[in-house]
């Protein structure tokens, strides 16, 4: 086993140590304005009509950059899609997550103690814990003293909307989160277990998770979980095929580690951006495919409930962005029915990945040409266009 570091540079067992700045909000956050770098605030917000105090005060410039409010008027005619976060758990009764949740409708509708649906999982009611063999999804032991990162990653993917506090994501309207805690703060839980991640692969996609989000990666695979991204991620035909976003570190790691690594086709990397487009500069080399690049600096995410936030650097950011837009986008009316391929095929490679919007080019191969930028402009209508949508390209 090795260990299972988030992408912004964190490893379990120095969660909290330098290697990612994060800064608790002051009193009176979120419903005032905020500095961060050259990025916050962003005026005037694209959508005015949501009333999240975080959007209302210009702070979440990461969701404007990616045309998010495209993707919450698209998404919320129809059914969101589950997208799994694979972390350290979340705490659902966030404010902005509690809302949010897959909901297991059998073990909802069944009787406690009871694996009323077969599954081998007992009460699995938004998920499982996979480190402690557990229905209770949120951080424990040493974790509840620390950084929830699954709780921020989870924000960042679908925050509640409109409820008049604290943010907003660009998957808000078009996804519901499954929380599988999958790694731990002491002891065996920091690594990377395999025949961990290989249960919780398949405990997702059995369910009916559409996007799998990986926020972390680790240096070292094995047969068994190779062959379970495998049957996800690549095979023709699979039946439980998902799509995968995995995050590309930036701190100057001399490979991507896995999920990343893989050159699977259904495999969608998140490139960090941070000020003035510009990929951050310590980010490892990226197989070829399908690498977009997404905000990583200067992001505002929950943190503690009932009501805690934190602004957070790093790629895992970048992640869970992704992961979200991709759900807005994908559960629109118009891409709603199309299989993970079909959506990758005509969305992801043949609208997303031809944007004119790129990066800047980053200094080290395979950045000399920049990257895709992610967003929701291929939703854009005549009555409805986000302001980056608009802009004159300049790269």
């Amino acid at each position: 086993m090795v260990p299972y570091c988030y992408a912004a540079g964190l490893c379990l067992g120095v969660l909290g140590a330098s290697g990612s700045a994060h800064a608790q909000l002051p009193a009176g956050f979120p419903c005032e304005p905020l500095t961060c770098s050259n990025l916050l605030p962003a005026t005037p917000v694209d959508d005015p009509a949501t009333n999240d105090c975080a959007y209302r005060a210009g702070n979440l410039w990461w969701v404007d950059y990616v045309a998010g409010s495209l993707a919450w008027s698209e998404s919320a005619r129809t059914k969101p899609l589950t997208v799994a976060v694979f972390d350290d758990g979340a705490w659902i009764d966030h404010e902005d997550l509690r809302n949010q949740l897959w909901t297991n409708e059998a073990e909802a509708h069944g009787r406690t103690g009871v694996d009323d649906d077969g599954n081998g999982y007992v009460d699995d009611l938004h998920g499982w814990d996979f480190v402690d063999n557990s229905p209770d999804v949120s951080p424990k032991g040493e974790c509840r003293d620390r950084i929830s990162h699954g709780t921020l990653m989870a924000s960042l993917i679908a925050a509640e909307r409109n409820n008049r506090v604290g943010i907003a994501a660009p998957g808000s309207d078009g996804a519901r989160l499954m929380i599988l805690r999958v790694v731990g703060c002491s002891g065996a839980g920091t690594q990377a277990d395999p025949a961990r991640l290989v249960r919780a692969l398949d405990y997702a996609t059995r369910m009916g998770a559409r996007i799998l989000s990986f926020s972390a990666h680790w240096n070292a695979t094995t047969p068994e979980l190779d062959a379970a991204f495998r049957e996800i991620a690549d095979r023709p035909g699979s039946a439980v095929a998902a799509i995968v976003v995995a995050s590309v570190p930036n701190k100057g790691e001399p490979a991507a580690g896995y999920p990343a690594a893989y050159d699977f086709r259904r495999i969608v990397r998140a490139i960090p951006i941070g000020n003035d487009d510009m990929i951050s500069p310590g980010t490892s080399p990226a197989p070829a495919g399908l690498n977009l690049g997404a905000p990583s600096a200067c992001v505002i995410g929950a943190s503690a409930p009932p009501s805690g936030y934190r602004v957070e650097q790093g790629s895992s950011n970048s992640t869970a962005i992704l992961a979200g837009l991709l759900a807005g986008i994908w559960s629109s009316p118009r891409y709603a029915k199309l299989t993970a391929d079909e959506f990758l095929a005509t969305v992801v490679r043949g609208r997303m990945s031809a944007t004119a919007r790129r990066s800047k080019p980053g200094s080290r191969p395979p950045y000399l040409q920049g990257v895709p930028l992610a967003d929701a402009c291929l939703l854009a209508t005549e009555h409805r266009l986000a302001r980056v949508c608009r802009q004159p390209e300049t790269h």
